[in-house]
């Protein structure tokens, strides 16, 4: 029987709609970051340049001979004076020099002998063109807390003579003595070649060998060093090597909040640019026009001008959602104002989020003595810095990070953290457990095993901390005066995700511990609290937030006595004898 020429057409036109859902389906189905059916490992489909112009893609082929797991063995002889008479200092009064420089870029340098080897010894191995008795790179030291470890960080830097080192010419050697599991930076990077949106750097295990010629009581021979992780550097050759625009601006910030900083962060051809005092809060690494940054802060500070068409202006959300959820996922506590780059490509406003260094993430908070803030332990830790804190006040967007947060969880888990770390386990143990580091480790070499197995669980937890801190008000600011004879006391307003009633807890104490109180208010109607000239003496305060359900929040500040005991939340104001205004 035929069917009537009106019911083909609606049959028609039915399968017709139907293909064009199917296709819109597709066309906005999220990359999947699950493993597929095979059973590979997880990875991301991979994106090319030209299809996403906005997102920042990375040239995976400069990984594909890059095996990290394999250790290198890098092997340098430090020159004496009597061969090279700008090596005026000795290899331990390089270490020492920290303490006279506090900006180890101005600090001191050594000619060095570079050689790369086995575990027999040193060859040139087409990195030595001019004899073995001749530099070819300096050595310095780097890091920031790093510093005051005993055993130190180092950074090579190669000269044309001595040719590069798997394309690079800088080498950074970091000890990570505080990071007992020593894998730590290791495994970040690793991830980071796995997920869309952010760029990863070269990273290798490194035996060090030294030969100190500086010293007469050394033997002259070449010492075991024990292990170094080296990160490659993010600079203009790292950028090129990636496919991105080796020209363009790469701050990394080293004191850096998103404020304006009006008289530190000067345009280049003001006649009070001083660019030592840049640098203290961001570290120039690429083009030194400062136009397209300035006016990115100006932006970001101007409250007068809507969030939203802001950030689309100068920001990238799939890159900036991702920084921000692995860090969150890898409880990076050190990122809230450094530790990571900012980079601009040539002809282009959009700034790049950049993770750097992961020696203080990924169970590191655990093991410190002190201890850390509950705001450090979620989505709080960011509240303090200008554009997160504008960002995440708009209830689409925070909830826009837990999405982000939920799909990069199929690929940082458990599962996918037991088989990197189980790769790196035979290197780092035997290098970890013997000496020089054995003298060094912080916890007995039978703890080992356990604390590096704790890695795996790490990712876990700090899911569950950032979903519980979805329901925690953010943190505050406090602030005091002494205004006519008054003690005056204000706080900022603290903000709740799901807009729940606030309320203010003001105490004072002379104790840091406030076991006794001189004033207690549970509900402080205002923002500010005054009262009558406070004595001569050391007092304590904080203000308390809680919601309507019982949930509290301390402030940003603390206090450390003289002890080194951290009191967080805790503001310490010192009343001088006779002090009226």
């Amino acid at each position: 029987m035929k069917k009537p020429l009106y019911l083909k057409a609606f049959i028609g036109l039915g399968v017709l709609f139907f293909l064009l859902l199917f296709l819109q389906y597709w066309l906005e189905k999220p990359a999947d970051l699950s493993a597929d059916s095979s059973g590979n490992e997880p990875q991301v489909e991979e994106t090319s340049a030209e299809s996403l112009p906005e997102r920042l893609v990375e040239d995976k082929r400069v990984y594909e001979k890059h095996n990290g797991t394999k250790l290198e063995h890098i092997y340098i002889t430090i020159f004496d004076q009597t061969s090279v008479p700008e090596n005026d200092i000795t290899l331990y009064e390089l270490n020492e020099s920290y303490k006279q420089y506090s900006n180890l870029e101005s600090g001191p340098k050594l000619d060095i002998l570079f050689q790369t080897g086995n575990s027999e010894g040193a060859s040139g191995n087409g990195f030595i063109s001019t004899g073995n008795d001749q530099p070819n790179a300096t050595i310095e030291l780097r890091g920031r807390s790093s510093r005051l470890e005993a055993q130190k960080s180092y950074k090579i830097r190669l000269q044309d003579n001595g040719g590069l080192w798997y394309g690079q010419s800088i080498i950074n050697l970091n000890k990570h003595a505080d990071d007992r599991t020593r894998v730590r930076n290791m495994l970040a990077f690793d991830y980071f070649r796995k997920i869309p949106d952010l760029i990863s750097l070269r990273t290798n295990f490194v035996q060090l060998h030294v030969k100190d010629l500086t010293d007469p009581t050394r033997s002259g021979e070449f010492e075991n060093y024990g292990l170094y992780t080296h990160v490659e550097q993010l600079n203009e050759e790292a950028l090129a090597a990636r496919g991105l625009n080796p020209d363009g601006h790469l701050y990394k910030a080293e004191n850096f909040e998103f404020h304006r900083y009006p008289d530190q962060l000067k345009h280049q051809d003001d006649p009070d640019y001083d660019k030592s005092r840049f640098e203290q809060v961001l570290k120039i690494n690429g083009n030194e026009n400062h136009d397209e940054l300035l006016q990115m802060l100006d932006d970001i500070n101007n409250l007068s001008k809507p969030f939203d068409e802001v950030f689309d202006s100068y920001f990238q959300e799939d890159n900036y959602l991702t920084w921000l959820a692995v860090n969150i996922l890898f409880g990076n506590y050190d990122t809230m104002s450094t530790n990571y780059y900012l980079y601009s490509p040539l002809n282009s406003e959009k700034w790049y989020f950049i993770p750097w260094d992961f020696d203080k993430a990924l169970g590191r908070d655990a093991e410190r003595k002190d201890g850390l803030p509950p705001w450090q332990q979620g989505i709080q830790r960011y509240w303090g810095t200008v554009i997160h804190q504008r960002y995440l006040r708009d209830p689409d967007n925070a909830a826009a990070l837990t999405a982000k947060i939920e799909e990069l969880s199929s690929v940082i888990n458990e599962q996918e953290t037991g088989k990197l770390i189980d790769t790196y386990y035979p290197i780092v143990k035997k290098l970890a457990l013997q000496q020089p580091d054995l003298n060094y480790l912080s916890i007995e070499a039978s703890e080992f095993d356990p604390a590096y197995e704790k890695l795996e669980q790490v990712t876990t937890r700090y899911k569950e901390q950032y979903m519980a801190s979805l329901e925690v008000p953010m943190p505050i600011f406090l602030h005091h005066e002494r205004n006519n004879g008054r003690d005056v006391f204000t706080w900022e307003t603290s903000h709740d995700l799901q807009n729940d009633r606030l309320s203010y807890g003001f105490q004072l104490s002379t104790s840091p511990g406030f076991e006794s109180f001189i004033t207690q208010i549970e509900d402080q109607p205002d923002f500010t609290h005054s009262m009558d000239g406070l004595s001569e003496g050391r007092y304590y305060w904080r203000v308390l937030v809680r919601d309507e359900n019982g949930n509290e929040q301390i402030p940003f500040d603390y206090y450390r006595d003289n002890d080194g005991r951290v009191y967080w939340g805790v503001q310490q104001i010192v009343i001088p004898g006779g002090s009226s205004s």
